[in-house]
C-alpha cells in the first residue's frame, strides 16, 4: 500500500506566477510511487517537478497521457518537458536532460513459473537472460544491455500497455522477467496481488537515475532545464527529496 496520503504544502514563496509559456509538463500515470493521477499530489516525482520549477517562479498544468504520446509531444515540441526518464542512447538524441531527481536501483523481478534466475554481472548475468522473454510496457525503456540483446533476437520483449499488465504477465509465467526500479516494482506487486507468484532477484540489476527531460528543438530548452535544476537543487538541499520519499514509499528490497 502508499505511505503517502497527504502532499507537501507549498511554501508561500514557491507560489510566484510565470509568464505563461502556452505549453504544459506531461507525464504517465500508473508508474507509483513516482507519477500518477491516483496519488496526491500526482505522485512523488510530480510533486518533485512542480515545486522546482515553482521555486524559480514557473508554473506549469500537468497533464497525464500514455507514456508514448506524451514523450513524443515533448520531442515535436506540443508539450514543454516529461517525466521521469531513465537516459538511453536513444533518447539522448531527442532531449536534454535535467540533473538526476532521484537515483534507484533497478531489480529483477522473476516469474515463479519460470526456471529464469538473476545471479548478477559477476556470475554470467547476461546469459541468464539469453532465450528468455522480459516484459517492458509501451513507452518504457529497457537497460541499453537488455534492449541490444533484442534487437539481436537473444531476448524476447513484450510490450503491454501498463506496467500492471506487465506484472500479471509475469507472475502468470507469459514472460519470464520484468526489471524495473525497486520503487515502482515494489508498489506494482503489491497493488497487483499476485505477490506469491513473483520472485525478486537478490542481486541489484543496476543502479539509474530518473530525470526530467525537455525535447531538443524547443525553444528556450536548456533555459528550461537550467531554471529547473536550479529549482531541484534547493529542494534537495532542504530535504524535501527525502521527505517525499519516505511519504510516497513501500520499503525496497533489502
Amino acid at each position: 500500500m502508499l505511505v503517502a496520503l497527504v502532499p507537501l504544502p507549498l511554501a508561500a514563496e514557491e507560489v510566484v506566477p510565470a509568464p505563461h509559456t502556452g505549453l504544459d509538463l506531461v507525464t504517465g500515470t500508473d508508474y507509483a510511487p513516482f507519477t500518477s493521477e491516483d496519488l496526491p499530489g500526482g505522485g512523488m516525482v510530480t510533486e518533485m517537478v512542480r515545486r522546482a520549477f515553482a521555486a524559480t517562479g514557473r508554473q506549469y498544468e500537468v497533464r497525464f497521457l500514455p507514456w508514448k504520446r506524451g514523450y513524443d509531444g515533448v520531442v515535436t515540441g506540443r508539450f514543454l518537458a516529461t517525466f521521469p526518464y531513465v537516459r538511453t542512447p536513444d533518447r539522448e538524441r531527442e532531449v536534454l536532460f535535467s540533473d538526476p531527481v532521484i537515483e534507484v536501483r533497478q531489480f529483477v523481478y522473476l516469474s515463479n513459473r519460470s526456471a529464469m534466475a538473476f545471479r548478477g554481472w559477476g556470475d554470467g548475468g547476461l546469459d541468464d537472460f539469453r532465450g528468455r522473454a522480459v516484459c517492458a510496457p509501451v513507452g518504457y525503456a529497457l537497460p541499453p544491455i537488455l534492449d541490444q540483446m533484442v534487437r539481436r533476437g537473444d531476448l524476447q520483449r513484450q510490450t503491454p500497455s501498463d506496467l500492471g499488465a506487465c506484472v500479471r504477465m509475469v507472475a502468470t509465467g507469459r514472460a519470464d522477467a520484468l526489471v524495473i526500479d525497486e520503487y515502482s516494482g515494489g508498489e506494482a506487486v503489491a497493488r497487483s496481488g499476485l505477490a506469491d507468484d513473483i520472485r525478486v532477484a537478490e542481486r541489484p540489476f543496476d543502479v539509474v537515475t530518473l530525470h526530467l527531460v525537455v525535447g531538443r528543438d524547443t525553444p528556450g530548452a536548456a533555459e528550461t532545464i537550467a531554471a529547473f535544476n536550479g529549482g531541484l537543487a534547493a529542494l534537495k538541499a532542504d530535504g524535501i527529496d527525502r521527505q517525499l520519499l519516505a511519504r510516497y514509499t513501500v520499503p525496497p528490497p533489502p
